[in-house]
């Protein structure tokens, strides 16, 4: 109950700690950009919301793998998954590859999927850095390799030609 208790406390302490800091940004940068194009600042402000959250919530989630370090049953349904899940983070990358987006309505999915790689591949890397055996560690980093790949093609594919202008 303890060790629940402290990774419960680090995810209310990372949401918290989100919301104020979307609060300070929103405080500081209300005027009338914000208003004319609520919908922008609207997603914005969300961004910056998963992002503190992301970040803060690496101490709980690392406790938490910590804390499960002993449940054999666990690395292997996490293994597993990760793995499933990584193989369609590839599996959008040559969908957007082989067909554009005009061609191929499944190419639709390719943004928002290959938007989330850099962030499975951290919480893979995590997983793996904590895993318990060896096997878990190289499926685990396995499926953060795969998307790190994913990421790195999509911020070539996406943000590259914006540089090259």
């Amino acid at each position: 109950m303890t060790k629940t208790g402290i990774v419960v406390v680090g995810y209310i302490t990372a949401i918290l700690l989100a919301f104020i800091v979307v609060s300070i940004y929103i405080n500081q940068t209300s005027g009338i950009d914000r208003d004319a194009a609520a919908g922008m600042t609207a997603f914005g402000d969300s961004l910056l919301f998963i992002a503190v959250f992301g970040i803060v919530s690496i101490i709980p989630t690392g406790l938490a793998l910590v804390f499960l370090r002993q449940s054999r049953k666990f690395w292997v349904v996490l293994s597993a998954v990760a793995l499933v899940v990584a193989s369609t983070s590839l599996a959008e990358v040559a969908v957007t590859v082989l067909a554009p987006l005009s061609v191929n309505p499944w190419a639709m999915l390719a943004f928002p999927r290959i938007f989330l790689s850099p962030f499975l591949a951290a919480a893979f890397g995590l997983a793996a850095w904590a895993a318990p055996g060896v096997r878990f560690r190289w499926c685990l980093f396995g499926a953060a390799s795969m998307e790190g790949v994913s990421s790195i093609y999509g911020f070539v594919h996406w943000f590259v030609p914006l540089f090259l202008e």
